[in-house]
């Protein structure tokens, strides 16, 4: 399905520009979805995929940091939809400023390695929110798990 995109021009009409080709990202691997680079402080919340772990390991270089260090990005298996937005607000402190906090949960009909069942990621967003963070991004990880990632706001970072 092509999509037209739309223009304004500088009097502010709209007019129809280029179809934008539709952006198919399954080839990339999981660790490239999830923005890590090698060297990036990274650390675990719950309990993940092995393989994942194993693949993020791989990709960063070195070991997963634990609490009191600061990360780039920390992966977040939730159990529940109860503990999602205390322990977003409690991670925020535990990213460096441009870090990013991937909640990843079940796909619809599946659990995730942390056993909790499926939750639609627009019933994620607010529990962001109500952490002081704004959703950026969504990805597939596997086929039985997608994530979201959280971030502080520019205008919040210090």
């Amino acid at each position: 399905m092509k999509i037209l995109s739309r223009q304004a021009t500088k009097h502010g009409n709209q007019r129809d520009t280029a179809p934008m080709p539709e952006k198919d990202y399954s080839h990339r691997d999981v660790t490239d979805k999830l923005g890590l680079k090698p060297g990036h402080a990274v650390r675990v919340i719950g309990r993940g995929d092995k393989g994942l772990l194993a693949r993020v390991r791989e990709k960063i270089g070195r070991k997963l940091i634990g609490e009191g260090d600061k990360a780039d990005a920390i992966l977040y298996w939730p159990k529940t939809v109860k503990e999602i937005t205390p322990t977003l607000a409690e991670l925020r402190e535990a990213i460096v400023p441009a870090g990013g906090i991937w909640a990843i949960t079940a796909k619809r009909d599946q659990e995730s390695a942390s056993g909790m069942e499926y939750l639609n990621q627009t019933d994620l967003i607010p529990l962001g929110l109500a952490a002081g963070l704004v959703d950026n991004k969504t990805c597939s990880i596997s086929e039985r798990e997608s994530g979201m990632r959280f971030v502080i706001r520019r205008r919040d970072r210090k």
